[in-house]
């Protein structure tokens, strides 16, 4: 029986039997007290301290006032957390107990550093490991909790980086890496730059999708186009040139992009998809490409189909290019190669300086404030070409004028209504801001030189595209101003401010 452990129930019922209050009164009177304070004493202070006393504890010396710490843990309030000078907890947070020991130790980097200096040192910190004897319970240290809420945001900050670069600066996964080891001192992998370049690009596309369902300004236009970066599709045998759709509404805000493989399909879903309970638009505006009106058509209910007048007058002049390129010139037979080609040259600046008055009345038919006489320009251009006394009449000046007289026969009552809406209500008729969004794109094509599959090129378009929506122009006539906030688009609706909180990086 040397070793047997004798229950604390047990030995606290053996006590209470021997304690027995005896001459309670006699003793009370001797020293002047209260019996009633004597029996109050016993009941309330003896014996629930009983317990304590009588605790199982390993032999050996005690400290000196270990039963005081005892009860002033059970009656303390204080945080579990508080550590002794040692760095042990006092008692365990999960069920109370005072047996909490030390775990082993471990060494982790030092983020806390890394956050207020901006530079991985490669210094390491010590973490150690308690636990519960009782119910088992790890309980984390306070530099423990330090360094993993530095960790977290440390890893947001690198997470940043690498949304900058790929999605604004258009560097490659290797570049990316020598920015990251430049700016932090913290070399990361090719794999950790593209998985962070993908979520992010899919958190982006969430964002795009959801604009057209927040509460904005009036918009009226929706204008497409494309942009043609390499992507490789992994079940086909070769490469395959694919397009990225994008669709933009008047105040420069991307709606929309899509890897585009089949047209008619993509495209068709990606003018359904720029089309919310917000954004209701009444005309369509790109250029001469001879697939859109049918799309539009089919996609975009009750839309009308407008023409860029910049697109316009660029036909137009390459029409006037090509009648002086192809002017023939008739010579008598023996005159040598050096001289014919001397005199087809001297026509053909001829015939240029006699076309140029009349391109110039197209490009001021389309100039501002001439929309109510601009097809009274035309047509007297058109006139003008027919008569010699303005142009040398020969066969390239004859298709020229046909070519114009088709080409304004079949679009001339979309221009007009275009003029005349022009001079009504200031409508935009230039698709200059969706040609910018493609000197945008094209660039970041151009670096990533192929992409591995159609899904993944539209994720990374996307985030560029987000990134683009939330940037501040510093020139031109918006200079100051981001897209959205052109657009007027409620920012409690999107819920967020900025690209990095759009993305779960605030």
């Amino acid at each position: 029986m040397a070793n047997r452990i004798i229950p604390t129930e047990e030995k606290v019922n053996i006590m209470a039997q021997c304690l027995t209050l005896e001459g309670v009164r006699e003793a009370a009177t001797a020293h002047g007290v209260s019996p009633g304070a004597t029996y109050y004493w016993f009941n309330e202070k003896v014996l629930p301290a009983l317990s304590i006393i009588l605790a199982n504890e390993k032999p050996g010396p005690k400290p000196a006032n270990s039963l005081e710490e005892k009860k002033q843990s059970t009656t303390s309030s204080a945080s579990p957390r508080s550590l002794p000078q040692d760095g042990r907890p006092e008692q365990c947070p999960e069920c109370g107990s005072a047996r909490v020991w030390k775990n082993g130790l471990y060494w982790v980097l030092d983020w806390v550093s890394f956050l207020c200096f901006g530079w991985f040192t490669g210094g390491k910190v010590p973490i150690q490991r308690h636990r519960c004897a009782d119910c088992g319970y790890e309980i984390p240290s306070p530099e423990r909790l330090k360094q993993t809420e530095a960790r977290r945001k440390g890893w947001i900050k690198l997470r940043r980086l690498v949304a900058f670069s790929k999605f604004k600066l258009g560097l490659s996964h290797r570049k990316t890496q020598l920015l990251t080891q430049f700016v932090y001192g913290k070399q990361l992998s090719i794999t950790f730059v593209n998985d962070v370049t993908q979520t992010l690009g899919q958190r982006a596309k969430e964002v795009i999708s959801k604009l057209a369902d927040c509460r904005q300004k009036a918009a009226r236009i929706l204008m497409g186009d494309e942009t043609f970066p390499k992507i490789i599709d992994r079940d086909a045998l070769r490469a395959k040139a694919k397009s990225v759709g994008v669709v933009i509404c008047e105040f420069g805000l991307i709606r929309g992009v899509k890897s585009v493989a089949n047209r008619s399909w993509h495209m068709k879903q990606l003018f359904q998809g720029a089309i919310g309970k917000h954004f209701q638009p009444q005309f369509f505006l790109t250029d001469y490409q001879v697939h859109y009106p049918k799309i539009v058509r089919l996609a975009l209910e009750g839309v009308r189909h407008l023409k860029d007048f910049v697109h316009t007058l660029r036909i137009v002049d390459r029409y006037f290019n090509e009648a002086v390129r192809d002017v023939t010139l008739d010579v008598p037979k023996g005159l040598p190669l050096k001289e014919r080609r001397k005199q087809r040259k001297l026509k053909k600046r001829l015939l240029r300086k006699q076309l140029k008055p009349i391109l110039l009345l197209f490009f001021k038919a389309f100039a501002p404030g001439y929309e109510s006489v601009a097809f009274i320009y035309i047509e007297g251009a058109l006139s003008r070409l027919e008569d010699p006394n303005y142009v040398i009449q020969n066969e390239s000046v004859q298709v020229l004028h046909r070519k114009l007289t088709k080409f304004f026969n079949k679009h001339g009552e979309t221009l007009a209504f275009q003029l005349e809406q022009k001079a009504q209500a200031d409508l935009v008729s230039t698709s200059n801001a969706m040609e910018s969004k493609n000197s945008i794109f094209k660039p970041f094509t151009r670096n990533a030189k192929s992409f591995q599959r159609p899904d993944t090129c539209e994720n990374f378009m996307n985030g560029v595209a987000l990134m683009e929506n939330f940037d501040g122009k510093t020139r031109g006539k918006n200079t100051g101003t981001s897209a959205i906030q052109r657009a007027g688009i409620n920012l409690k609706d999107l819920g967020a401010t900025d690209f990095f909180e759009a993305v779960g990086l605030a």
